[in-house]
């Protein structure tokens, strides 16, 4: 009799993960039995969530090895989980939408939003303080889960559940550095099995000092193609391209600018790592384009996937046939899940990418920060690999970084206003206490039904 195992994911109504999640699992026989308990507080998300969830199953009759259930109450599906995993996105793509509005009116232009900047500290008040209660929660029902988050901004989720639930062994995870590795190893046209990396930083700021193709330095391969491409004009097309595949140098001019100043490509590329520098694009000008606006557009993105998500419903509600090509290739956030409960479950010792508590594994940064560094997935969870020659120009860059996080995260959870004020100031994107002030006033305005700390 195959083993059974119990998946409760909360945040489950954005119904992209989930139904990523279920086409893993339904194709991974070898995992035994499940049951899935989806949780999402609103209630006609969650039921489109489960309605799609049992399409997918009716449809490779799987049944035999998943069962779905849903609740909006995570309390009542928690007890005698075995893996939790959330992706709660608090005031979801509307949110996202109004920070970037309030903060281009602001002067501020960022092409994500989610991490960093004003939009990143905005979306972290929202976030943290749910992702701290539901870390309690967890704590209290399923001691003994495994607990992966993927809620977004993922660095100050991690640290505030940690300090402000005692949930340190929660594992942060993001698919951006196993894209980036497939980019690079795209960039020189050769197989990503046949590619290694050694990395540090936090989440969508990590530093790749070490890029091996069979075991040999490949950074000499990725030089030369580099320093080719961008010797000549750019491609506007490949500027600022959501979803350009990285084989081409004008795909990402500035990490690899960084890459020749310090030896190492930052990861999860210009989309991401321009925010971590906001002090070089005044007014968000990226190479003759606007950050968020056409260089990697915010409301181009956000259109992408309420078109996924409207796609999704309306298989859920049979006015369209099932897409079935998601059981074809595993693609989304997901990814590396499945691999990872898989290398758990069979204490296999695999190596993939995870956000942890520092402690110690990169000497030069705080403890308690959390950084994305390599792990290795064993029977007793994940066990981080230290990384203690990250260099020191990169490590005081991190540290630049951080300092921001600290206060945005204590602002969060206390709901003081001053904090979150010089949280602004620290991350560099606004330097002017009054216009600080200004930014943070109507942000939280914006989102005061999400703010109950702020009111």
């Amino acid at each position: 009799m195959a083993d059974r195992h119990a998946l409760v994911l909360i945040g489950a109504g954005s119904a992209v993960f989930t139904r990523g999640l279920l086409a893993d699992l339904i194709s991974a026989h070898d995992l035994g039995d499940w049951q899935i308990r989806l949780v999402d507080v609103a209630p006609d998300p969650l039921a489109k969530a489960v309605a799609l969830a049992e399409k997918m199953i009716a449809a490779r009759k799987a049944t035999a090895h998943i069962s779905v259930v849903g609740s909006t109450d995570r309390r009542t599906v928690l007890s005698g989980a075995d893996f939790v995993v959330t992706c709660v996105g608090v005031g979801g793509r509307p949110g996202w939408q109004t920070d970037h509005e309030i903060c281009m009116r602001h002067g501020v232009y960022q092409p994500v939003g989610d991490s960093v900047m004003p939009g990143g500290i905005s979306r972290l008040l929202r976030t943290t303080p749910v992702l701290v209660e539901i870390a309690r929660d967890v704590l209290d029902l399923a001691p003994d889960a495994h607990f992966f988050n993927y809620s977004n901004p993922m660095t100050a989720n991690v640290m505030a559940m940690a300090r402000w639930a005692d949930a340190e062994h929660v594992v942060g995870l993001c698919h951006g550095m196993h894209h980036v590795q497939h980019h690079l190893a795209a960039f020189i046209g050769k197989p990503y099995e046949e590619t290694s990396t050694l990395y540090a930083g936090i989440n969508h700021l990590i530093f790749i000092s070490h890029f091996r193709r069979r075991g040999r330095d490949a950074w000499p391969l990725i030089r030369d193609k580099v320093e080719r491409e961008l010797a000549q004009p750019a491609d506007p097309d490949d500027l600022g391209n959501i979803f350009a595949d990285g084989t081409k140098a004008w795909n990402n001019p500035f990490s690899w600018e960084l890459f020749q100043r310090y030896g190492a490509f930052p990861a999860a590329e210009d989309r991401h790592v321009t925010e971590f520098f906001p002090e070089r694009w005044a007014g968000g000008k990226y190479y003759g384009k606007t950050l968020g606006v056409d260089a990697f557009s915010v409301p181009e993105i956000l259109e992408w996937g309420e078109n996924r998500y409207q796609a999704m419903v309306a298989q859920a509600d049979g006015a369209a046939p099932l897409d079935e090509s998601i059981f074809d290739r595993s693609s989304g956030e997901q990814e590396q899940l499945i691999a990872i409960i898989r290398a758990v479950l069979n204490d296999t010792r695999q190596t993939f990418s995870c956000n942890v508590l520092n402690r110690g594994a990169v000497p030069a940064l705080p403890a308690d920060a959390a950084l994305e560094i390599p792990g290795v997935a064993t029977a007793r969870g994940i066990r981080p690999i230290a990384v203690p020659d990250l260099s020191r120009p990169l490590t005081a860059i991190l540290m630049r970084r951080l300092s921001s996080v600290y206060l945005a995260i204590e602002a969060a959870m206390t709901g003081n206003r001053d904090l979150v004020v010089e949280a602004i100031i620290a991350d560099g994107a606004v330097t002017d206490p009054d216009a600080a002030a200004r930014l943070t006033e109507e942000l939280i305005a914006a989102h005061q039904m999400n703010l109950p700390r702020f009111r």
